[in-house]
């Protein structure tokens, strides 16, 4: 009998603490402020997803109307980046990592010792390592954006500053 009215009990405790964890759920729900229903609310539901990976510009093709996506900014910015860069600029965003610290063996810039067997061997040379790579250099250097000629100016740069 004892048994019986224990089971009861914690039946009763049981419920009663359901019910009360129920409630107190959903008072702080309606509490949040927030008008969503419970399933979405999560950064991983669907709706938050698609909100976060939407497209952040648009890509216009020459010929296309584009004006309606276009700003301002945007046409700044490439401006800028259509923008000729000296030699120096260039070697200064690409070349600097190795260059002027060294790494990799790569000569520094200034360093008239290291630059002197490297210029004996002539600019096409230079021009030929800078281009297609040359031991631990990779070619082009890492300058992914720049042109042949934009190499052959920064090779030229080094030299100027190396001799």
């Amino acid at each position: 009998m004892v048994n019986v009215k224990q089971l009861i009990v914690s039946t009763v405790i049981f419920l009663g603490m359901v019910s009360s964890g129920q409630a107190l759920a959903s008072k702080l729900a309606d509490q949040t402020g927030i008008d969503e229903p419970l399933g979405t609310r999560s950064i991983l539901s669907p709706a938050k997803i698609d909100a976060r990976t939407q497209p952040t510009a648009k890509v216009c093709v020459e010929g296309e109307d584009c004006a309606s996506g276009a700003s301002a900014a945007g046409s700044t910015q490439v401006a800028a980046a259509d923008t000729p860069k000296s030699p120096e600029e260039l070697y200064n965003n690409a070349c600097t990592a190795c260059h002027a610290t060294g790494a990799a063996g790569a000569p520094k810039l200034g360093d008239v010792a290291a630059w002197e067997p490297r210029i004996a061997k002539g600019d096409e040379t230079l021009y030929k390592h800078a281009i297609e790579g040359f031991n631990m250099m990779p070619a082009m250097g890492t300058c992914a954006a720049c042109s042949e000629d934009d190499i052959k100016a920064i090779v030229d740069y080094m030299v100027a500053e190396s001799k």
